[in-house]
């Protein structure tokens, strides 16, 4: 799955592989103009410390706050909360068929 999320009044962009609780999250801080800047990555199957009744949505932000410390990236809004968002559509997929 790929997502699209607003935390803290910054945009970010998920990847997200695997199981209920047991997932590989990709995280990717968007820039302006839907350039593509630091990442983060976590492996929850791996992690010692996961919690597998942790929703998805807690620990994609405690995973955005990680990445904005390590990179000294300021929230434009620190109180705002998380929110999924529909992402743009950047690319649109033709059927297979292509003309000769």
């Amino acid at each position: 799955m790929v997502g699209e999320f607003w935390y803290r009044g910054e945009r970010f962009r998920a990847t997200i592989h695997g199981r209920t609780g047991k997932e590989e999250l990709f995280l990717i801080y968007m820039l302006e103009d839907d350039e593509e800047g630091p990442e983060i990555s976590l492996d929850r199957f791996e992690d010692p410390d996961n919690d597998p009744n942790q929703s998805l949505e807690e620990c994609l932000a405690m995973l955005a706050d990680r990445l904005m410390k390590e990179q000294a990236i300021s929230a434009s809004k620190p109180d705002a909360e998380f929110a999924w968002v529909q992402p743009k559509t950047g690319v649109n997929v033709h059927s297979g068929v292509q003309a000769h």
